[in-house]
């Protein structure tokens, strides 16, 4: 063990925090070397941080960490996996916009063609022509249009005939539900680590990331936020926290619950992360 090491833990924890603002949390992971606490990025930065205001040297100390982090490198590959890419939606308004230009010329084509012409200048097409094919276009869906609304209509009367209900009572039965799509979406304020446990495998991963992040909404998760200053969205709805600490949530059911430190050690079975 360095010198430099040695002088580290001899100033303590809660010291080292207070003069160099790394949260006190990682600064005993370090002076215990917890590196499963933390991330690669991290680890280096803190270290950085360490031989920068106390002037030592932690060259041993980094040695091991690297170490660490690349036998458990396969870990960090895995967790990529998680996080789900939002689906983009198609537009189908050029499909619809040339298929109703197919129809109009079609329309336009078969009305020209049951004109037997009398002379050469009747050959041509001319803008009557057009506007015959665009009445004929407008009147055959006015009436199909208001077919279909005759047949919905006797339909209706037809079912409330057999079944005895008067208008009155099939305005008052009430369509089922539709089901609500989940989703889950951590959008950090500032550049963010964050440590999620799989709530029913208890399989552990972690992300240092600034970006909005979109998570796997059908499973169930223990969060272990780096500090508080953060945006959560559930479903759609989203949620605000102003902290600098450590925050933990259970994600269960489509339901994200903001709990303490023993709420979470008991169901992360006792261990703190």
């Amino acid at each position: 063990m360095s010198e430099g090491f040695d002088k580290i833990k001899e100033i303590g924890a809660q010291k080292v925090y207070e003069k160099t603002h790394i949260v006190k949390q990682h600064v005993q992971a370090i002076l215990h070397e917890s590196f499963d606490q933390m991330t690669k990025v991290q680890f280096l930065g803190f270290i950085s941080i360490l031989e920068r205001d106390y002037n030592v040297d932690l060259s041993d100390l980094r040695k091991r960490g690297l170490e660490y982090f690349k036998q458990n490198s396969a870990k960090t590959e895995e967790s990529e996996r998680i996080f789900v890419a939002a689906q983009r939606k198609k537009n189908y308004s050029a499909l619809y916009m040339a298929l109703g230009v197919f129809v109009f010329i079609l329309a336009v084509y078969y009305t020209l063609s049951s004109v037997e012409p009398t002379s050469e200048d009747e050959k041509l097409i001319d803008s009557s022509a057009i506007e015959n094919a665009q009445k004929n276009i407008s009147g055959t869906i006015e009436d199909e249009t208001d077919s279909v609304d005759e047949n919905l209509t006797q339909d209706e009367n037809a079912t409330m005939e057999d079944t005895g209900d008067t208008p009155a009572a099939a305005a008052v039965a009430e369509p089922e539900p539709a089901e609500v799509s989940r989703s889950l979406k951590i959008i950090p304020k500032a550049k963010l680590w964050m440590g999620y446990i799989d709530a029913d495998t208890h399989q552990k991963y972690q992300k240092l990331f600034s970006d909005e992040l979109e998570m796997d909404a059908n499973r169930s998760w223990l969060l272990f936020l780096g500090h508080g200053s953060v945006n959560i969205e559930v479903n759609g709805e989203a949620k605000e926290f102003r902290n600098n600490n450590n925050i933990r949530f259970l994600y269960k059911d489509g339901n994200l619950t903001q709990i303490d430190t023993e709420k979470f050690e008991s169901l992360n079975r006792g261990n703190k992360w």
